[in-house]
């Protein structure tokens, strides 16, 4: 079962990276915070799971930055200049990491879960944007914290 979980996790995120970012003209920052001028947001979180999503954080990471350890109901976020930047997707034993170009004055959204590891998916989709970022801005997420 283990081994399958891991198959299916790769093909997902593989099949997540096959159209370019650019080209889904997701809209990341109406009624929402914008980066810093020059600069992209990468916004983190882990959906509201309750005890299941308690069990262990999530961490996350893009490589040559510090990891972000989310649990259940929390968020991260931090600004990066524009470029070319691997991210983790699997942690654990198997580390896989991802590929992701960032531009300037734009937000980015990853969604964190735990399933016999640490999973870390690219959001790009509009409608899983509009709800994180409402989560953010009512307050249902919080604010991750150094535990």
């Amino acid at each position: 079962m283990r081994f399958f979980l891991i198959i299916l996790s790769a093909v997902l995120i593989t099949g997540c990276s096959v159209t370019p970012y650019k080209d889904l003209d997701i809209d990341s920052t109406s009624n929402f915070k914008s980066p810093t001028k020059g600069k992209a947001g990468i916004y983190v979180y882990q959906w509201k799971s309750g005890i299941i999503g308690a069990i262990s954080d999530v961490d996350f990471e893009i490589k040559g930055y510090p990891e972000i350890s989310l649990n259940t109901g929390e968020y991260g976020y931090f600004e990066l200049p524009p470029g070319e930047y691997e991210y983790k997707g699997t942690g654990g034993l198997l580390k896989q990491y991802g590929k992701a170009k960032f531009e300037a004055n734009q937000n980015y959204f990853f969604r964190a879960f735990f399933n016999m590891g640490d999973y870390i998916l690219w959001v790009k989709d509009q409608v899983e944007i509009n709800e994180a970022k409402s989560n953010i801005k009512n307050g249902r997420y919080e604010k991750y914290s150094v535990d």
